[in-house]
């Protein structure tokens, strides 16, 4: 399995992630995992980078950052959108999966950010 990109680990840093499902996908905002990572490479202001051949898509504006896997990934296509949200006096992240894969494929990729996710938030306890 490839790696998860480094800005990932940078990003969880508040309280746990949830993926959300509606009917099986995700709204993002855009119709398909294709279409999120074109119109966001389009978006004024947006930052895109590689890190372990994931391609890597900050908006700071809202304060977002998007995760698309590789192409060579068993989750091929997917979109992980976390974004930074005020809670009380904190900040949470929530994360938003949109995968087109088979299901086992997407539950993994789902569970390893989920375990990233715990890692991160051990290691601030330390």
């Amino acid at each position: 399995m490839k790696a998860l990109p480094a800005l990932v680990v940078a990003t969880a840093l508040a309280s746990p992630a949830a993926a959300s499902e509606e009917g099986g996908q995700v709204d993002l905002g855009y119709p398909s995992v294709a279409a999120a990572l074109e119109g966001l490479r389009a978006k004024p202001g947006t930052r895109s980078s590689m890190q372990s051949g994931w391609t890597v898509i900050e908006d700071s504006a809202a304060l977002t950052v998007w995760s698309f896997v590789p192409s060579d990934h068993p989750a091929y296509p997917t979109a992980i959108r976390r974004r930074v949200m005020p809670e009380g006096d904190n900040l949470s992240i929530q994360m938003d999966v949109r995968c087109e894969a088979e299901k086992t494929a997407c539950d993994a990729v789902v569970a390893e950010f989920e375990r990233l996710n715990g890692k991160v938030r051990d290691d601030l306890k330390r």
